[in-house]
């Protein structure tokens, strides 16, 4: 994996910045239209964004969740010093679920792999308010969550598992945009 800068956070020198990580799935990348759009907004909101890219080298087999973890790891590794954290993952990096609800880092979790017994029981457990957002269409969406309390669940009626419409870009990017709306409200409430 390689990490880079998106965008740099534009804070004064007395205050440490807000560092958001940018996680893709495993055929995601970071400049997929949700991700790549996500993090612009992030950068326009002031956060210090991180980017993973996947590279040839990277093998997930053995143990898909500490693969994902250590990206989001070394990508906080790479980032500034901050208190104040956030992850957005895609699909396959949502495996690192458990390791930020061990580190107490709030995310915005896209097309979560609820499917996932240990994504499920971390979520289950957790009592943060992270964001899942996945389409009705997505076999790994599992329906959402039901019975759980934590966080709050949008579903992206008739989305599958790109959070696209089948065959019909322009209902693509009317359901993106309410997307792009609930994940600004959850930055701006984290912020």
């Amino acid at each position: 994996m390689e990490s880079f800068t998106w965008a740099k956070a534009t804070t004064d020198n007395s205050e440490q910045p807000k560092v958001a990580v940018l996680l893709p799935g495993s055929g995601y990348p970071v400049e997929g239209p949700v991700l790549f759009w996500i993090g612009e907004m992030l950068g326009a909101l002031g956060w210090h964004v991180q980017a993973v890219r996947w590279t040839s080298d990277d093998s997930p087999s053995t143990d898909p969740h500490e693969f994902a973890a250590n990206a989001a790891r070394q990508a906080f590794a790479a980032a500034p010093d901050s208190h104040q954290r956030l992850i957005v993952a895609k699909s396959f990096s949502t495996l690192s679920i458990p390791w930020a609800e061990e580190a107490r880092i709030p995310g915005i979790w896209l097309t979560p792999l609820l499917t996932d017994e240990q994504v499920r029981s971390t979520i289950r457990a957790s009592s943060k308010d992270d964001l899942f957002i996945g389409g009705s269409q997505d076999k790994l969406w599992d329906g959402g969550r039901k019975s759980e309390t934590a966080g709050t669940f949008f579903e992206v009626p008739g989305a599958d598992h790109s959070l696209q419409i089948p065959n019909d870009w322009r209902a693509s990017q009317q359901v993106q945009a309410e997307v792009f709306t609930r994940v600004e409200a959850f930055i701006r409430e984290v912020s």
